[in-house]
């Protein structure tokens, strides 16, 4: 994997690099506490990452002026999707059994 170089912008934003590293640190920690959940989702996330490829395969099939819009309409249905079920889940009222 390459490093990016960081922008100047993003070294003046108030983010130290210690931060990055004790958010990795508390994840890898809670990946640890819970291996098999964690390879679960991780399973998961390339499952998802295996369609959003056949997505742009898809895309890449409309024709060149057509496929930045629904690159983009397919971006914001995604994005959408993820709140719905990732973030707005998470307010609800767990169901009793």
């Amino acid at each position: 994997m390459a490093v990016k170089k960081r922008s100047k912008s993003e070294t003046d934003s108030g983010i130290k690099p210690g931060i990055v590293t004790q958010v990795f640190d508390r994840v890898r920690t809670i990946k640890l506490r819970h291996p098999e959940l964690s390879r679960r989702v991780d399973g998961l996330e390339s499952e998802i990452r295996d369609k959003l490829m056949s997505i742009k395969d898809s895309i890449d099939e409309f024709p060149k002026v057509e496929k930045e819009l629904i690159t983009v309409l397919v971006i914001n249905g995604v994005h959408k999707m993820c709140d719905e079920i990732l973030i707005d889940a998470d307010g609800e009222a767990p169901e009793e059994a």
